[in-house]
C-alpha cells in the first residue's frame, strides 16, 4: 500500500516539473536548499535526503512554501555554520604546522 502511494507521489511530482514554467532550473535549486533546511531541524535528522528531497520539489513545485521564506532560512543556515566554523578549531593552521614538521628519514 505504501509503495503504491510512494509511486504516485513521485508520478505528480514528475508531472509538475516537467509542466513548471520557465523558473524551474532556479525553483530545484531552492529546493535543494529547503531540503537541506529541513535536514537541520530535529523531526527530519532520520528520514533519508531522498525523501527530503521529494518533499522540498513538492513543496517548492505546488506553492506550499514561498521564496522569501526559503531565502530566510538559507540565511538562518548560513549564519548557524558561520558561528560553527567559528568554534572549530583551525585545521589549516594544523595542517601548515605538521607539514613543515621534517620527514623522518628512511633507515
Amino acid at each position: 500500500m505504501t509503495t503504491a502511494k510512494a509511486e504516485k507521489k513521485q508520478d505528480d511530482l514528475e508531472k509538475l516539473i516537467s509542466d513548471y514554467g520557465p523558473s524551474k532550473y532556479q525553483d530545484i535549486v531552492r529546493a535543494m536548499q529547503w531540503a537541506r533546511h529541513l535536514r537541520r531541524q530535529e523531526e527530519f535528522r532520520n528520514v533519508p535526503m531522498a525523501e527530503l528531497i521529494d518533499r522540498s520539489l513538492l513543496d517548492v513545485v505546488s506553492g506550499k512554501i514561498k521564496v522569501a521564506e526559503i531565502e530566510e532560512a538559507v540565511k538562518v543556515d548560513q549564519e548557524i555554520e558561520e558561528k560553527l566554523a567559528s568554534k572549530r578549531p583551525d585545521d589549516s593552521k594544523r595542517l601548515r604546522k605538521d607539514s613543515e614538521k621534517p620527514a623522518k628519514e628512511a633507515a
